[in-house]
């Protein structure tokens, strides 16, 4: 069970399928609060290292998440902030990550991986974002998943990305009934959308109404050449000379909304009686994300 007390909402984001743009959406999500004024840290948990490397962090250049799990080491020594979106920090990871299993002590709890630096970020941070690895089974994604208030899913208009979606739901049902009854799917985020393909874009959008009614998001990330631009730069579409007024910005500002309206109304979100609300941002007061 997840004992940790924190301030900040913990929000992790995956998929049980890899390859669903969940760090791009990380990145983009965390770059859209900041830009509200709110404060996110991003914990890159994946050996992988997605976010680290959209946002332009050579890997192998510095000590991040390995450190922060296995050793004392605090996340103000860890988090890079230069060249960072506004209001946003990062611990990163790097190929090493992936050998944690033989650095912890045998009799370590996994699930409890994680709290010390959820307790520690929240004296500072407003949101702290957990970019999963896509297996379920790894040490940092089981503490992921035992120290998260809330999980956003993210997915593929396909069905591939839609059989990932119904393991991660069963992954969470496990971890809400033996470590984290806390644990709340906060939302599904379709990524990567053809807008040509309507039809296709329907039939999953009414599977996955039938599978988590009123979880997923009415916004949606249609496919840009900007997020493949803004990765090679190591940047997010915000930080483009331009990009704060492409589709894509709008839409990952439009999702932030959407995430704080949910967060904001947990019990009328959680009893399925939440109204659609202000889920879009407003251009002339930097949109309405504070509750």
């Amino acid at each position: 069970m997840n004992t940790t007390s924190s301030n900040a909402t913990v929000i992790a984001v995956g998929n049980q399928k890899g390859g669903t743009g969940k760090s791009t959406v990380t990145v983009h999500l965390a770059a859209a609060l900041g830009l509200a004024g709110k404060r996110c840290l991003i914990i890159d948990l994946d050996p992988a290292s997605g976010s680290t490397k959209h946002l332009g962090v050579p890997v192998d250049s510095f000590a991040g998440t390995l450190e922060l799990l296995t050793g004392d080491d605090a996340i103000e020594s860890l988090v890079i902030t230069k060249d960072m979106p506004q209001g946003v920090s990062l611990i990163p990871s790097r190929p090493q990550l992936s050998e944690i299993e033989v650095q912890l002590s045998r009799y370590m709890d996994r699930s409890r991986l994680l709290d010390r630096a959820i307790e520690e970020a929240s004296a500072t941070y407003d949101f702290v974002l957990l970019d999963t690895g896509p297996s379920a089974g790894f040490a940092t994604t089981v503490a992921a998943y035992a120290a998260a208030q809330w999980f956003l899913l993210t997915a593929f208009p396909h069905p591939l990305s839609l059989a990932g979606l119904d393991e991660a739901f069963r992954d969470i049902a496990d971890v809400r009934r033996l470590r984290n009854p806390n644990l709340e799917v906060l939302g599904v985020l379709l990524n990567n959308v053809d807008g040509r393909a309507r039809k296709l874009r329907n039939q999953v959008e009414a599977t996955l109404a039938s599978i988590a009614p009123g979880r997923l998001f009415r916004t949606f990330i249609t496919q840009a050449v900007a997020i493949p631009e803004s990765s090679g730069r190591g940047c997010t579409v915000f930080q483009l000379h331009g990009g704060q007024q492409t589709r894509t910005a709008h839409q990952f500002l439009d999702l932030a909304c959407e995430i704080v309206h949910r967060i904001t109304n947990r019990d009328a979100f959680l009893a399925g009686t939440l109204p659609a609300g202000a889920t879009t941002h407003d251009e002339n007061t930097s949109m309405k994300l504070v509750a």
